[in-house]
């Protein structure tokens, strides 16, 4: 049985991955020195090449990480100088918002599932002002006009981002914060073991501006290495080079973000006649474009029967654990899985 996987992340694959791993076998890649002029080049070309897929601004920075997760430690070592103010409404926010406290000084703004990111300034005891945009645990997001908007009334304040389900899915508007930063196991359609990062001129003045230089993965340290074409410890080069070719041969964020607009559309017309099945997010402005989380009495059911028909279900997380399961809606899903899915929920819930 073809098993169709809507976890939402680490999840489905690009089906070319398979190919270009052998093509990174057979090339040597893999067994070049990170110093060397053939990983160097290979750094080059696949920044050259995310900034031109992603829409990603000249003058901003890219680097890798080993994940999304190392993120947060970055921001609180070497970004935050008084402290930090997460806003969140959900299970991964809040984590990020519990690691930092424990490094700096924060503060937090919590809000609900179907409301808007309630746009406030900061105060001045706070530097740096952390936003989920794609909350993966109840499937919400925040869209680049509330960003744009934080950052109009907040533009003394670095803006730290963290789109792991959202990027290489949705269309990001970059200029509208400071440190973005993401895992490739979701819509980039990888394997996990690869963090991206993403800095603004600003953020790179900070960073060197505070000094901070005492940990292996302290930003300047990170941001020296990039600007040579390197790192600042052993990366994982596969990841960087299946980055490298799945990127390459990629329509480009535009199209991906107007396929999964349409998708999103799809299922509303599926999910509006299923019965005990609904979404966790009623307000449908806020609603994630890449992650749908829908409730039902017993989504653990739900899960096991799909699971008995070749379809892999994300379980709810964190405070909807027991009340919703979770699907993913990333490039890489072909539409006959999606098909499948679907007809799964119109013959089992109508």
């Amino acid at each position: 049985m073809n098993i169709a996987n809507f976890y939402p992340g680490p999840s489905r694959i690009y089906s070319c991955i398979p190919e270009f791993i052998y093509e990174a076998y057979m090339s040597g890649i893999l067994s070049a020195n990170h110093r060397s002029d053939e990983f160097m080049k290979l750094m080059d070309e696949t920044k050259s090449i995310l900034r031109s897929k992603l829409l990603i601004p000249a003058d901003y920075e890219i680097a890798f990480t080993s994940s999304a997760t190392e993120s947060w430690e970055i921001v609180s070592q070497s970004l935050v100088a008084k402290g930090s103010c997460h806003f969140y409404n959900g299970a991964f926010g809040k984590k990020w918002h519990g690691y930092a406290n424990q490094l700096k000084k924060t503060s937090k703004v919590e809000f609900g599932v179907n409301d808007e990111l309630p746009v406030a300034q900061v105060s001045d005891e706070l530097d740096v002002i952390c936003v989920t945009q794609n909350e993966t645990s109840n499937g919400t997001e925040v869209s680049n006009e509330i960003l744009k908007k934080l950052r109009e009334i907040n533009a003394d304040k670095i803006i730290a981002v963290d789109v792991t389900s959202s990027i290489g899915g949705v269309k990001i508007h970059f200029e509208n914060a400071d440190y973005w930063y993401a895992s490739v196991q979701k819509c980039l359609g990888l394997p996990a073991g690869l963090g991206v990062v993403i800095l603004s001129p600003k953020a790179i003045e900070k960073a060197f501006e505070i000094g901070e230089r005492g940990h292996y993965n302290s930003l300047i340290s990170i941001i020296e290495n990039t600007r040579k074409n390197q790192t600042q410890y052993t990366p994982n080069v596969l990841g960087i080079f299946l980055l490298n070719k799945s990127q390459g041969v990629s329509k480009g964020i535009s199209p991906l973000h107007e396929k999964l607009v349409r998708r999103v559309g799809h299922y509303a017309s599926v999910i509006q006649d299923l019965k005990g099945v609904d979404y966790l997010v009623r307000n449908e402005s806020v609603r994630s474009k890449t992650v749908l989380a829908l409730t039902h009495d017993d989504p653990d059911a739900v899960r096991a029967q799909a699971s008995d028909a070749g379809i892999i279900l994300g379980a709810g997380y964190g405070d909807w654990k027991s009340s919703s399961f979770r699907i993913a809606n990333f490039p890489a899903i072909k539409t006959k899985e999606i098909n499948k899915l679907q007809g799964f929920l119109e013959q089992n819930f109508q």
